[in-house]
């Protein structure tokens, strides 16, 4: 390590600037900031990160249902799994009969196939949510049900 990386001592950290150090200072800073901020201001800023952390937990979003490029997660990835197939399929079909076949056209192609069987798995898993729901809210109301009658 040259001179430079080395960590500051105790009294390095705490000890005055010189009058070369102060003059290499950027126009209008102060000599120093506090190490120690006012315990006000500490209390204040501990509750704002214990509420920014108690947003984040909140949202709890599944990944399934993120869109990308507008299109429901599990139907991009069956789009690009489409495309990187039909580049795939162009070569081999080149390779095994010995035909130019367009690239662009296999890879649009199989990239709409690959969007509609994507949409399909998306569109059963919505279901099977909106039956895990549909249960979910049956077995609520029976609890509610039977808490009156009790």
């Amino acid at each position: 390590m040259t001179e430079n990386q080395q960590p500051l001592t105790e009294e390095e950290q705490t000890a005055p600037l010189s009058e070369e150090e102060q003059a290499a200072l950027p126009a209008g800073t102060d000599e120093a900031v506090p190490d120690e901020l006012p315990e006000e201001e500490d209390a204040l800023l501990s509750e704002e990160d214990a509420e920014g952390t108690e947003d984040e937990e909140e949202e709890d979003i599944d990944p399934a249902d993120l869109r990308i490029f507008g299109m429901p997660r599990m139907c991009f990835h069956g789009a690009a799994f489409g495309v990187a197939g039909g580049y795939i399929l162009a070569g081999l079909i080149g390779l095994i009969f010995h035909k130019e076949v367009s690239a662009t056209i296999c890879a649009i192609g199989c990239a709409v196939v690959g969007y509609w069987i994507g949409k399909h798995f998306n569109n059963k898993r919505l279901a099977a949510r909106a039956v895990e729901e549909a249960a979910a809210q049956a077995a609520e109301a029976a609890a509610g049900v039977e808490n009156t009658e009790a």
